[in-house]
């Protein structure tokens, strides 16, 4: 493993963890999640396919560090699943929507075909 990229997402991580936390406290439960988990979808799909960021060093500091720090499954899944009443069909939603705006970020990003699809 390189210093390097363990470093970039580290920062990316850290950065992108904090900004969750900031956003979270400004919105309610159910929104927040929505809003963290399909901008990090949607920034995760563009960063993967655009070749401005096609770099290890770029791909280690946004996808990995940055869009995992900000995204939050386990929120989800405890709000989703173990919350005091479960809800399966919201977390269905946010997954479902959540792939979507991920597709939408790799359109946008720059990806037209997807020859392994389908």
């Amino acid at each position: 493993m390189k210093t390097k990229l363990l470093l970039l997402t580290f920062i990316g991580g850290a950065v992108g963890s904090v900004l969750r936390y900031a956003i979270s406290t400004g919105l309610s439960l159910p929104v927040w999640l929505w809003v963290v988990n399909l901008l990090g979808a949607l920034i995760l799909g563009f960063v993967q396919v655009n070749k401005r960021f096609s770099s290890a060093e770029a791909q280690s500091l946004i996808a990995t560090g940055f869009a995992g720090g900000f995204t939050t499954m386990s929120s989800l899944v405890t709000f989703g699943m173990l919350g005091n009443d479960p809800n399966f069909i919201y977390l269905a939603q946010q997954i479902g929507a959540g792939v979507a705006v991920y597709w939408l970020g790799r359109i946008l990003g720059g990806e037209r075909s997807w020859p392994n699809s389908w």
